[in-house]
């Protein structure tokens, strides 16, 4: 008898495992010749397929060796989770591989059995699935030369940080969102990534930044081309050079230019050189046709 294919509500839920290549093979192929044949839009394939991209294929850029309380942390997390949630062991299936097909029968989703089982599997794939995330998220910094704040042991420093990539790594996962990778201007030791949301607003995270004192503010610019930079918020900054920070909604399209300078005091109407930070606003890729 056959399978039915796979249905759209299947290939949703299998999304994040799909683009970050965690699928069993026979799942991966059965997601594959869902896209191929479904008439339904997949935002979800193209949102998050947009972002582990922009976070890894950041060009010429310094790989820069995370410090060895990273892996530790990772470690002890991972045991929690597993003394939170133990696993039992999954007994061995009987190979049930069906002979070889022709190449244009369509690839049989999993029986009912089959996906019954693996659903109590999915729970566990789905939390290292956010283990990958947070780590691509954490990736990203290392490779733009931002990772140093494990160091003397401040935790709170980098619990902070770690926070703030995470919402932007979400707000960079929704549809329309674009990628922005902030390196630091000239002079300056500032660094950190940041995602525009469909409204045009900024959301943040950055660190090294030296702390604001008195009426000073770190203001955000949206440049588009050759137009005049539009301020979208400003924050400051206390000891621990880390801010996270959503600005307001902007005209911020592809290829806009997101600016991070230090202001003398908030309101500047133009800002105040030198630029602390920037970077491009990127769209994720097109979807191969």
């Amino acid at each position: 008898m056959t399978e039915p294919r796979m249905t759209h509500e299947q290939a949703r839920d299998l999304a994040p495992g799909y683009v970050l290549g965690a699928l069993e093979p026979a799942e991966e192929a059965a997601v594959r010749d869902h896209l191929a044949t479904c008439i339904e839009p997949h935002p979800e394939f193209e949102a998050l397929g947009g972002v582990v991209p922009s976070l890894t294929e950041l060009g010429e850029l310094r790989l820069v060796e995370p410090p060895a309380s990273l892996g530790a942390r990772i470690m002890a997390a991972a045991a929690a989770d597993l003394a939170e949630h133990p696993r039992t062991a999954q007994p061995a299936a009987t190979s049930t591989v069906p002979p070889a097909a022709p190449a244009a029968t369509p690839v049989q989703f999993p029986s009912a059995d089959e996906r019954a089982a693996r659903d109590e599997r999915r729970v566990a794939r789905t939390r290292r699935l956010d283990w990958v995330l947070r780590i691509a998220a954490v990736a990203a910094i290392v490779v733009v030369g931002a990772y140093g704040l494990g160091l003397q042991g401040q935790l709170d420093r980098a619990q902070r940080f770690d926070r703030a990539v995470a919402a932007v790594v979400q707000a960079a996962g929704q549809p329309d969102a674009k990628t922005v990778v902030l390196k630091p201007g000239e002079g300056a030791s500032a660094t950190g990534i940041a995602a525009v949301a469909a409204d045009g607003s900024v959301v943040l995270a950055i660190h090294d930044l030296p702390a604001t004192s008195g009426s000073q503010v770190y203001e955000t610019w949206v440049i588009v081309g050759k137009q005049a930079p539009v301020a979208v918020g400003g924050f400051t900054v206390d000891s621990t050079g880390t801010a996270a920070f959503t600005t307001r909604p902007a005209t911020t399209p592809s290829g806009a230019t997101i600016a991070v300078t230090l202001e003398p005091k908030e309101g500047n109407t133009a800002p105040t050189l030198p630029i602390v930070a920037a970077g491009v606003a990127t769209s994720p890729p097109a979807p191969s046709s």
